[in-house]
């Protein structure tokens, strides 16, 4: 039996129902709610609104901070028996977790432990278009530190992809995501018009991300989201990656330059501090194995990449991690 712990990220939550129903193992899913906001490492039980107690499961799947204070404190409570599998970046020190499944992006300890996949888990992709397509289908996210999309950066943009499309005799479909500013919105409301077309997300907008994925000859993503690039390759298209620039406060290039001269100093593996996620490391991995591009850079188009193989390594993981080869 797995208990999934899932306090707010819908992209987390999915990651995690797609790996139990991989491990072909019954599941549980516990969502996390406390009754006042908490900073990460400081959690405890009995600030849960709900009581969570045994029987105990066999594992234990997390992928936030706070969920993954929770696991540890749950398996202190069941005396060390239930197995916590952490998916991306966990809070505090990565020994503290039996498996953490990471990206590049979060640079942790390179430990036995420490599983680095290729890219977040996705389910069986969208059934592609067999039509011969002349979309270009542009993922658009938003500022996301140290990643900035303000709207100067959205006219670039705009001005960039609609010059690429017209280039290379594509039709342009943008698709906002939910974390979209309605200022960077109206910019590519503005600019982009018939008879290319802006897709503006809503709660009931997923057939259209879906659909503009599946019908697309290429993709285009901006690189603050690694789950839209997930997404995007796993959709077995041409990927390139609209690189956004990036803008870091003070305090950021004070962490930064201590991260980079002490990686495993006490604050980092505490949870105290944490290092800015470097998606550009991740994408740069995809780029030397041929997956993506950056936009711009280099129009040799990349190799497909097949998510499976992320999710068959996860789950040799998990099961080596269950049941010991002798």
């Amino acid at each position: 039996m797995i208990w999934i712990l899932w306090h707010k990220r819908i992209g987390d939550l999915n990651q995690m129902q797609d790996l139990a129903k991989a491990l072909n193992m019954p599941y549980v899913m516990k969502k996390l709610q406390f009754r006042k906001p908490h900073y990460a490492p400081l959690a405890r039980l009995t600030d849960l609104s709900d009581h969570l107690d045994g029987p105990w499961p066999d594992m234990i799947l997390c992928a936030e901070a706070l969920a993954s204070v929770v696991a540890r404190r749950l398996k202190k409570q069941s005396g060390g028996k239930v197995k916590i599998v952490s998916l991306a970046r966990p809070s505090g020190d990565v020994r503290n977790f039996d498996l953490v499944l990471t990206t590049a992006q979060y640079r942790l300890s390179k430990l036995p432990h420490v599983v680095e996949l290729m890219l977040p888990l996705t389910a069986a992709p969208p059934p592609s278009s067999k039509i011969k397509s002349n979309t270009l289908t542009v993922l658009i996210g938003a500022s996301s530190p140290p990643e900035s999309l303000d709207t100067d950066v959205a006219r670039k943009m705009a001005a960039n992809v609609l010059a690429y499309a017209a280039d290379q005799k594509l039709i342009l479909n943008a698709v906002t995501s939910p974390r979209t500013s309605s200022a960077v919105i109206q910019v590519f409301v503005d600019t982009i018009t018939q008879p290319h077309k802006v897709f503006i997300w809503s709660k009931d907008s997923e057939n259209s991300y879906q659909k503009c994925l599946a019908d697309a000859a290429e993709i285009i993503v901006t690189s603050d989201s690694v789950s839209m690039l997930a997404d995007g390759l796993a959709a077995e298209k041409p990927v390139q990656v609209y690189r956004l620039p990036r803008r870091f406060t003070v305090l950021q290039r004070v962490v930064e330059w201590i991260f980079k001269r002490w990686p495993t100093s006490f604050i980092f593996r505490s949870g105290i501090i944490e290092p800015a996620t470097d998606r550009w490391l991740l994408i740069d991995r995809l780029v030397a194995k041929k997956h993506v591009n950056w936009f711009g850079e280099d129009h040799k188009l990349g190799l497909v990449f097949d998510p499976q193989l992320d999710m068959d390594k996860a789950v040799g993981a998990i099961r080596e991690l269950i049941s010991p080869s002798p």
